[in-house]
């Protein structure tokens, strides 16, 4: 199995492969994009953790291959305007011309104007290259794989939600793709397919001295990150807006939809049954992470497949993960943090 992490910048090349990483993943947003459609995101993730030149991203590709490492490029929201999809394929075009190996996708729209049945010059441009569909694309089954498969992915990147089980029962229906799974940090309890990354909510409101129903929704926007954190566990500003007149209602708080203090995750006791399994990819979150952390949590991954180099028990595995995460993140595991909290010694 090859270890997955994240980029963000040429210098992280050279330690993240030093510590056991054997592909990357990243993103790029062009300035251009940003300045023209706003908060309308080409790849899930903000401006800072994502490469903005073409020229520091052709860098790092050739900083990777130089020690034969792959770089998959995200280009991979739910879906795009109109408009956006010739911008889009410009940008994937440009990344593939500068070397990466690689795009991830979610919109099978955006993957089709690239596939076998697009009749201009652009299908042949993957052609060679990893099509991965990313978590976004929510696969659950074999009849989704096959599905992408129509279109040309060679990778699937099964959803947080599986449990070992289901994603055993969709690899052994076609075992001729890759699969990836991920492993460490970032752990979501939602499903990034059906995530809008906005909460609404309609309350009772106060005006004038008097209780007056109200509809309102929540407009949030992040404060600078503390530490490392991503996604729904970064701190935000809410603020509550009216439908009524679009007006604010009360103060700007500070919030977090997440109550408990996570450890962002870990699944590395289920690779003992990944391996059985034929899961090929282990994904090492998260892009927001500061360097040393990318490298901790790939260093710990690359030490729990060590484990497997001898003849192991899976129960063995699993105190020896255990005992690792515990020296690695100074905290012990637990199944609230657990990316498959139902695994079990005898489960495989």
């Amino acid at each position: 199995m090859k270890i997955k992490a994240p980029l963000t910048h040429k210098k992280e090349v050279a330690p993240l492969c030093a510590a056991g990483a054997d592909e990357f993943f990243c993103g790029i947003e062009p300035y251009n994009w940003r300045r023209k459609y706003k908060d309308f995101s080409i790849n899930q993730r903000s401006t800072g953790v994502n490469f903005t030149k073409l020229a520091d991203l052709e860098k790092a590709i050739l900083a990777a291959h130089r020690y034969k490492t792959k770089v998959h490029v995200a280009v991979n929201a739910f879906f795009y305007l109109e408009e956006q999809y010739k911008a889009a394929q410009t940008i994937i075009k440009d990344v593939l011309n500068i070397g990466a190996d690689g795009i991830i996708f979610a919109d099978p729209g955006l993957l089709r104007s690239f596939g076998a049945r697009n009749d201009n010059n652009d299908k042949d441009l993957l052609k060679n290259k990893d099509v991965v569909m990313g978590c976004d694309a929510a696969i659950f089954n074999s009849a989704a794989v096959k599905f992408y498969k129509r279109l040309g992915a060679t990778r699937i990147v099964f959803p947080r939600s599986m449990t070992i089980g289901e994603i055993k029962d969709v690899v052994e229906a076609d075992n001729s793709l890759e699969y990836e799974v991920f492993i460490i940090h970032d752990l979501c309890f939602f499903e990034d397919g059906f995530c809008a990354y906005c909460k609404e909510q309609a309350g009772s409101v106060k005006k004038e001295g008097r209780a007056k129903r109200n509809a309102y929704f929540f407009t949030a926007s992040r404060l600078p990150l503390r530490g490392y954190g991503g996604g729904c566990r970064t701190s935000f500003k809410r603020q509550k807006i009216s439908v009524t007149n679009n007006k604010q209602i009360g103060k700007i708080k500070p919030f977090t939809f997440w109550m408990k203090k996570h450890i962002e995750g870990c699944g590395a006791c289920a690779i003992y049954d990944f391996k059985k399994i034929g899961i090929t990819n282990l994904k090492v979150l998260d892009r927001n992470l500061p360097t040393e952390e990318k490298i901790k949590a790939t260093v710990f991954i690359r030490k729990s497949l060590g484990f497997l180099e001898s003849n192991i028990s899976k129960t063995d595995y699993m105190e020896k993960c255990k005992e690792l995460f515990k020296n690695t993140f100074k905290i012990k595991c637990n199944q609230y943090d657990c990316y498959y909290p139902l695994i079990q010694p005898d489960l495989i």
